[in-house]
């Protein structure tokens, strides 16, 4: 699924007088399809991060509000934060990289500075088991910088719901006598758009009824 890459503004100026430019990082995310034990994905969110930064780009004062009356074990997260975060200029060399060899496009948030409530990495509220992609692993990687990928599929669209809802869009056409032919390939669009757009996807009931 293409996406075009974007950057949202966000966080606060370090600017002084005009004359410096503001550290600025992102959150840096892809939409892709993905293969995983023979089933396909859709609309699987892949996760960016540095994984190489061995020290902040500034002071990590300036990155975390309050940092020196943090625990220590919040500020070893809030640091493994703020080092995973890309800048501009990485942001946009992972987007051309991306889009020559994978045919993906990199969407990217700017994170607002200072962090108010560090959570560290790969924190989820919805308590998903993340899986990385180990990117700057495999043959052909470019980029000066490692860069690997964390996602999760739960809640994603996959090829046995297409299939159903296929299905079901069949044996709706048969219920209201609709003549037309219309392509496997195009239902499956119809599918994948319900389900992008709407929310909406179709599993099949059990036999006992539940």
């Amino acid at each position: 699924m293409r996406r075009r890459f974007h950057v949202l503004p966000g966080g606060k100026s370090a600017a002084v007088g005009g004359a410096l430019q503001p550290l600025r990082l992102y959150r840096a995310y892809s939409i892709a399809e993905m293969e995983k034990e023979d089933v396909t994905y859709y609309g699987v969110r892949v996760h960016w991060y540095r994984l190489d930064r061995a020290e902040p780009l500034t002071a990590v004062e300036n990155l975390v509000a309050g940092y020196d009356k943090l625990d220590q074990i919040t500020q070893r997260q809030a640091l493994e934060e703020v080092l995973r975060y890309l800048t501009e200029e990485e942001v946009w060399g992972l987007r051309t990289y991306l889009r020559e060899r994978h045919g993906l496009e990199v969407i990217a948030e700017e994170v607002p500075l200072p962090i108010e409530v560090p959570t560290g990495p790969f924190r989820s509220p919805y308590g998903e088991v993340f899986e990385f992609l180990e990117l700057s692993e495999q043959p052909g990687y470019a980029l000066p910088f490692r860069i690997w990928g964390y996602y999760s599929v739960r809640g994603c669209l996959s090829g046995p719901n297409v299939a159903k809802g296929v299905r079901f869009l069949q044996k709706a056409l048969e219920k209201l006598k609709v003549t037309k032919n219309v392509s496997t390939k195009d239902l499956e669009g119809v599918i994948k758009a319900l389900y992008f757009e709407e929310g909406l996807v179709v599993t099949a009931r059990n036999r006992d009824g539940s």
